[in-house]
């Protein structure tokens, strides 16, 4: 079975952001100075960035075209797909409730850090999506 080259970029782009998700990390580690809090900030930025524009590009297209497909799908397979919808929504509001808290405040103050124990779920959440979009991908089910 071949994989189709749009499912294969976005796939990709997907990978791309969770390892700058995870190198995000490493300044975050080293908090000696603003500066590597504000790279660690930016890396999330980028990665929220690339994951709303595969989402508004193609996979809210494929997703609405496809929904009375999805509904005929044995329930494993629906299961799967209704799981990555949900986990993906998940992480994208609560990417943008930290990356928000982040930028409505001056660098200076950090506003993030008000919001610093929904990080790790987020994070968790999306590689949850992000392996479930691949199951997905690889398996065509959709």
């Amino acid at each position: 079975m071949a994989l189709d080259f749009q499912g294969n970029i976005v796939s990709v782009i997907q990978v791309i952001a969770l390892i700058l998700l995870i190198i995000g990390v490493y300044p975050y580690r080293i908090r000696t100075k603003n500066r590597n809090l504000i790279m660690h900030g930016f890396l999330s930025i980028l990665a929220l960035a690339l994951n709303l524009t595969t989402v508004i590009s193609v996979m809210i297209p494929i997703f609405s075209t496809s929904i009375t497909f999805i509904s005929g799908l044995p329930i494993l397979q629906s299961t799967i797909v209704w799981l990555h919808v949900a986990s993906g929504l998940a992480a994208i509001i609560l990417g943008l409730v930290i990356i928000g808290s982040w930028i409505v405040h001056p660098l200076g103050e950090l506003g993030c850090s008000k919001v610093w124990r929904l990080m790790i779920p987020t994070f968790l959440i999306w590689a949850l999506a992000l392996v479930l979009g691949l199951i997905i991908h690889i398996y065509n089910i959709v």
